[in-house]
């Protein structure tokens, strides 16, 4: 089968598609990408010895076309002349914008998924349609559940393509440096909401000299050079400064030779993954390590505990970033040590989670490092995921509820989530079929409801599977009770509903339900 993955977004992104185009290839598939123009060069080294289209954007049109048009307009009309000659028999169609929906109706091919329309608003020349499925996830999970999302974009963008028992059980890996490497530190993301004070690296790059006696080498963009000179100044020592020195080949290279990459949400993070180097990644502001982490076993991700966080990140106005100064640099080099030697993690500090991943039959997961009381979120963010998994991908393996909450086990339930009124709000929405109007209504009695009535009722528009919905909300609400009693809260009905039998994605639940007094 001959398909094309069409990922028009920036560097980040393009990495992180790299586990669908490698889960693709490991089922036969011949894969071919199509990209943005600028992000070429890098396809090629992200996937060696794949077919890679430019596609231009409506910058280099607008540029080339301040002389003329035609030119713009030739080299487009050429490049999509070439796209139809490759009779393609798939197409998977990764953003949610507008002229990647376009392409994926120009472009024929027997089988298309992904987004082949829009949430809001219509593309001109092609049939409005509804999204369903994993498109509408991406959709709902960035805008009505975005703190309490606990599903990786890779497995978003995998689950365009392949259902989970056709997926890789893990990553790719590269075997470790034969010498010991040194430690990479990158500077910031795209934005200064993910770039880290640079006394901070500073005083990062001195611990982790000291604990691990590792070189340490500075990475980050070529705006950032003359930032870089002034940290020089801050730190003795084995320093290398590649701050906007690499090229791209380089930077594979050199990201290749590392024994451990610390870094906030970047590309580079993503490269790191990509190419089998431990990563300790660093979030705050807008960025989730359960959202855009290290897609790799055994990576760590650091964040910070506070009720603003995650935020909008560039529209949100903050100017004290309080959530970067969570990220104690003693700490960070501290844990970096640990990794590198192979050690236990540093006692739990203050202020700021630990997790760490691994590979759950092909879609990545996070666990705290940390026992610790759970929060209504850590509740809220388990039972969601779990019966998104339920809906998204029917038959998937999901874990014991006893270990997703391991770490909580024991140590009291969340003081501002009623536990009677989560079991009692889930089990009255498993009973309304249809009538997307009442079941919005119920949002109104039961707040925490809103994420999965926004996914089910107005990005998917009840266009669901209703019976799937049904019987993933029983579970849903037979582990609501079940959490009540991991976390050591007696629930509030008697012995009659506790003896509910959890029969995940059967059909035999609801009469099981019925029998028992449910």
């Amino acid at each position: 089968m001959k398909t094309l993955v069409i990922q028009r977004a920036r560097f980040g992104d393009l990495l992180q598609t790299i586990p669908l185009v490698r889960s693709l290839e490991a089922n036969g598939e011949e894969v071919s990408l199509l990209v943005s123009k600028d992000m070429v060069e890098i396809s090629r080294l992200a996937f060696p010895g794949k077919e890679v289209t430019g596609f231009p954007g409506k910058g280099e049109i607008l540029e080339r076309g301040t002389e003329s048009l035609v030119s713009p307009a030739a080299a487009l009309l050429e490049t999509m002349k070439d796209l139809i000659r490759q009779s393609f028999d798939r197409i998977i169609q990764t953003n949610h914008d507008g002229t990647g929906v376009l392409l994926g109706h120009l472009l024929k091919a027997p089988e298309k998924s992904g987004f082949l329309a829009l949430h809001e608003g219509t593309v001109e020349g092609c049939e409005q349609g509804k999204l369903s499925g994993w498109p509408a996830y991406l959709v709902s999970s960035a805008r009505g559940v975005r703190a309490m999302n606990r599903i990786h974009l890779s497995d978003v963008w995998t689950g365009c393509g392949l259902p989970w028992n056709r997926r890789p059980q893990a990553p790719l890996r590269k075997s470790p440096p034969q010498s010991p490497g040194a430690v990479g530190i990158v500077l910031s993301g795209r934005s200064a909401y993910r770039e880290l004070a640079m006394e901070d690296v500073a005083s990062l790059a001195q611990r982790i000299q000291s604990a691990t006696g590792r070189r340490v080498v500075l990475l980050g963009r070529m705006e950032e050079r003359e930032k870089a000179r002034d940290l020089l100044r801050l730190v003795s020592g084995d320093v290398d400064n590649l701050v906007g020195e690499t090229s791209l080949p380089e930077l594979w290279s050199v990201v290749g030779s590392l024994s451990l990459l610390v870094s906030p949400d970047t590309g580079t993070l993503h490269l790191a993954a990509a190419l089998g180097i431990p990563t300790l990644g660093l979030f705050f502001a807008n960025a989730q390590p359960h959202e855009t982490g290290a897609y790799a076993s055994d990576a760590i991700s650091l964040a910070p505990d506070m009720d603003c966080y995650p935020c909008v990140g560039e529209g949100s106005g903050c100017v004290s970033m309080g959530c970067r100064s969570r990220m104690d640099m003693g700490f960070v080099g501290d844990l970096a040590g640990s990794m590198i030697e192979g050690t236990p993690v540093p006692p739990e500090q203050k202020g700021l989670s630990v997790w760490k991943s691994s590979i759950e039959a092909g879609v990545l997961s996070l666990r705290r490092t940390h026992p610790r009381a759970a929060t209504r979120e850590d509740v809220l963010a388990v039972l969601y995921r779990r019966f998104f998994l339920r809906i998204l991908e029917p038959g998937y393996p999901l874990i014991p509820l006893e270990e997703e909450f391991r770490a909580h086990a024991g140590r009291g339930w969340p003081e501002n989530l009623s536990g009677k009124n989560l079991v009692r709000g889930t089990f009255l929405l498993s009973r309304l079929l249809e009538a997307s109007r009442e079941r919005f209504r119920l949002s109104a009695e039961f707040p925490f409801l809103w994420p999965v009535l926004f996914h089910t009722e107005e990005v998917e528009r009840g266009r669901g599977n209703r019976e799937n919905q049904r019987r993933a909300m029983d579970v849903l609400s037979c582990e609501a009770e079940k959490s009540m009693r991991l976390l050591h809260r007696k629930p509030f009905w008697g012995k009659k509903r506790s003896e509910i039998s959890l029969i995940p994605d059967q059909g035999g639940l609801h009469k099981n339900m019925q029998a028992k007094g449910g």
